[in-house]
């Protein structure tokens, strides 16, 4: 197959066996690899936090919340209405309130929601570890409970406990709070912070509970898009009347997450960037060091009729050899990285009970690999090894033969 003079001498010099030519490449390749599957990990990780964000926890927590200025005694009514709005793709009548969990061995505190398992199984149906929403029938004042809570309480399913409610009661002996014993029913799992804080009940045991009977606190709205969220909630509210209602979003509890990791993605791939950077100068360096050491080639190329231009493809060419090889094996290097850490890291977290992601509001390391993510990684990467080779191969076409000859 033919190929341009340019591309066979710049493979040959790839290829080259010279011990201080080969060891500057491998140097250079090395420092590119490294660079570029850092990145690409990086980038890879702060992804998996999206969507840990928008599968796990904004497929618990409602997307916008209308909540009653009092008891809502039509909440059907209401819903049917709000099926009709805009980007409303499902609403669910809920009543909720904190309250103190208690057993022997320790409390939580946590907002127990009042729900009608019909509406909510299709929504957190996925993330039960235990149980399931069937066993919240009426009466019997079972309840869901994250895993976290469940562990705080050293509860298993099937055990009691007891519920402290913020209403007190007037006794004989004074007033003391409200006490009600429940059963831990199931358990629900979304390695995430939500595991500490939620609890679900049927939503006539939480009317019970909360002195509300027949009427809910509150409608949760999912929508199709979920950053149009105060789009949405204005329009709900339009329907529903400013008068009987206030709009909350997902915005409010967990907007400054998801604000926090967008600008950290961009801020890490800057930084990282610049890693990327600094291994373009090691190939930099190394193409000048090659350049020195092949000027007798070149000067004999150029007296046989070789124009300059000839000679800067070569090195070009060269260049990017070491870069494309570098970007390869860092991508695979990423890659790598990203499969071993997220399986690696359950395993270990299962295996040794450890909890390093306890702080964050996931609680394992997630890891996503995005094919715009990727293509953008390796077009950076790319790109400023191709400007690297540009300095080298024009000094290479810059040299004089007859200057290179007198010496050697």
């Amino acid at each position: 197959m033919f190929r341009p003079l340019a591309v066979n001498v710049g493979l040959r010099y790839a290829a080259s066996r010279r011990r201080f030519v080969s060891f500057v490449g491998v140097a250079a390749l090395a420092g590119l690899v490294l660079s570029v599957g850092v990145l690409l990990y990086v980038q890879a990780v702060v992804r998996g936090f999206e969507r840990e964000l928008e599968d796990r926890v904004l497929g618990v927590v409602p997307h916008v919340t209308l909540v009653g200025r009092n008891a809502i005694a039509d909440s059907d009514a209401v819903a049917a209405r709000l099926l009709g709005v805009p980007g409303v793709k499902h609403v669910a009548p809920v009543t909720s309130g904190g309250v103190l969990l208690s057993t022997g061995t320790g409390v939580a505190v946590v907002r127990l929601k009042g729900i009608v398992p019909a509406d909510y199984e299709p929504v957190i149906g996925h993330f039960f570890e235990a149980g399931s929403l069937d066993i919240l029938q009426p009466g019997s004042f079972n309840v869901v409970l994250g895993r976290g809570v469940m562990q705080r309480l050293g509860l298993e399913p099937g055990d009691a406990f007891t519920a402290v409610m913020p209403d007190m009661t007037p006794t004989p002996l004074g007033v003391f709070p409200a006490r009600k014993r429940l059963r831990a029913a199931g358990t629900l799992r979304t390695w995430s912070q939500l595991d500490g804080e939620v609890a679900y009940t049927h939503i006539r045991d939480a009317q019970r509970l909360f002195r509300s009977p027949g009427s809910a606190g509150a409608l949760e709205l999912r929508i199709d898009a979920v950053l149009e969220a105060p789009d949405v909630a204005s329009r709900a509210l339009a329907v529903v009347g400013t008068d009987r209602f206030t709009a909350r979003t997902w915005l409010r509890s967990m907007g400054p997450v998801y604000r926090a990791i967008q600008v950290t993605k961009g801020m890490l791939f800057l930084i990282f960037s610049l890693l990327v950077a600094v291994a373009a100068f090691n190939v930099v360096s190394g193409l000048v060091m090659i350049v020195n050491e092949r000027r007798a080639d070149v000067a004999i190329l150029r007296t046989l009729g070789a124009r300059s231009g000839l000679i800067v493809g070569v090195f070009v060419v060269l260049g990017l050899m070491v870069s494309l090889a570098g970007v390869g094996l860092g991508l695979v290097l990423g890659l790598g990285l990203g499969t071993l850490t997220e399986d690696g890291y359950r395993w270990a977290q299962e295996t040794w009970n450890i909890d390093l992601m306890g702080e964050y509001f996931v609680h394992q390391l997630p890891v996503e690999f995005a094919v715009s993510d990727v293509v953008r990684v390796l077009a950076t990467a790319c790109g400023l090894s191709l400007l690297a080779t540009l300095y080298p191969a024009w000094r290479a076409g810059r040299l004089r033969p007859a200057e290179v000859l007198r010496h050697e």
